[in-house]
């Protein structure tokens, strides 16, 4: 009976194992033979996984001590590593997903295509086709030198597409991040998140090349956000506002029209119904929570966009964001490098210290000095 219940385990391993290679693009028909007799793979698969698996038993060298339980003829010299192409070619993978289970992601060259019905759509997409060996690349002269992705591609891709779901997911994400004490955001791996955070808050880079024109003005009509308009309405200061867009600067004086609007127009309150604040504001957080990190603060410092996002938010009149702005600037203030002092941003840290010092108001004090 006990060989029996032996024998009938071992066919429905061996119809389960054929079933997953065809699976695969790896059929077998025919068993392999040793001594005149058909190797049990069953056996072989379960000597071997109660030892370890395959790695553990290559790593501790014990083919020849399992090919003593099977029919190798004693004239064979080879009979170990015989016994372990044997496992290589039929049990490796096999034991990778139902023993070990990892995802057999591999892609075989003779794996049958999946019979769909016509004008179905697949649900996974084959990445595979787009891949070049490196021999074509050399024949063809490709470039050999590839891009390592890091673990931040995902959220500057979000950031760049515009989409307004892909962003607002890529910022909870960055929020998540920035404050999570074990796996906080490690801003070098990636310095573009920065450039692109803020360019969604309507603070741009000025060197060549700036999302302005995409961010700024095809953006704003899309998405119905005028962050241009924001800066402007929270920030009262002559001198700061020049930061707020190279491309506004004709604007920065009160025309007639603005002066009765803004007399009569109630001030803007940054609420819940206020979207460009609400982004601001979320920004502004992940920007404050990164710079607790040491790995994070030179490369904020040295980043002249977030200093005037900085500068920007610490001369606004709304509350949180002023204190956001002056609580970052106080956490980056140890390795800022400031250029002379005829530079622009240069004057407006002098005027922003010296503002907060001669305040009444006790933050702002304690925050200048």
């Amino acid at each position: 009976k006990n060989h029996a219940d032996q024998r009938r385990k071992g066919l429905a391993f061996l119809d389960e194992l054929r079933q997953f290679h065809h699976s695969r693009g790896s059929p077998f028909k025919k068993i392999p033979v040793v001594g005149g007799k058909e190797l049990d793979l069953h056996a072989l698969y379960t000597r071997v996984t109660t030892l370890g698996g395959f790695g553990k038993v290559s790593e501790k060298n014990q083919w020849g001590e399992i090919v003593e339980e099977f029919n190798f003829p004693r004239s064979c010299s080879n009979a170990a590593f015989a016994l372990k192409q044997y496992y290589l070619r039929y049990l490796e993978k096999y034991e990778k997903v139902h023993h070990f289970g990892e995802e057999d992601d591999e892609v075989q060259p003779g794996n049958p295509k999946p019979q769909l019905p016509i004008g179905a759509i697949p649900t996974s997409y084959n990445y595979q086709q787009h891949s070049v060996s490196d021999f074509l690349r050399q024949s063809y002269g490709l470039s050999m030198d590839f891009n390592s992705p890091n673990d931040y591609n995902k959220l500057v891709l979000s950031l760049l597409s515009g989409l307004p779901n892909e962003v607002d997911f890529a910022i909870n994400v960055c929020t998540l991040l920035s404050n999570e004490s074990k796996h906080v955001m490690q801003l070098e791996k990636d310095p573009k998140i920065i450039t692109l955070l803020l360019a969604n808050a309507g603070v741009f880079d000025d060197t060549l090349g700036s999302f302005s024109a995409v961010f700024g003005e095809e953006w704003k009509e899309k998405t119905d956000r005028d962050f241009v308009k924001f800066w402007k309405d929270i920030v009262e200061d002559i001198e700061v506002r020049d930061l707020i867009s190279d491309r506004s600067k004709s604007q920065d004086i009160p025309s007639e029209e603005w002066i009765w609007e803004s007399l009569f127009h109630p001030p803007r309150k940054l609420g819940i119904n206020d979207i460009e604040g609400q982004r601001v504001l979320q920004i502004a957080v992940i920007l404050r929570n990164l710079s607790f990190e040491e790995g994070n603060v030179k490369l904020l410092a040295a980043n002249r966009t977030c200093l005037r996002f900085l500068l920007l938010s610490a001369h606004s009149h709304f509350i949180s964001l002023r204190q956001l702005g002056l609580d970052t600037l106080g956490n980056i203030a140890a390795e800022l490098l400031l250029d002379p002092v005829d530079f622009k941003t240069t004057h407006l840290m002098f005027h922003t210290v010296t503002k907060c010092l001669m305040s009444r108001d006790r933050f702002l004090k304690m925050r200048g000095m």
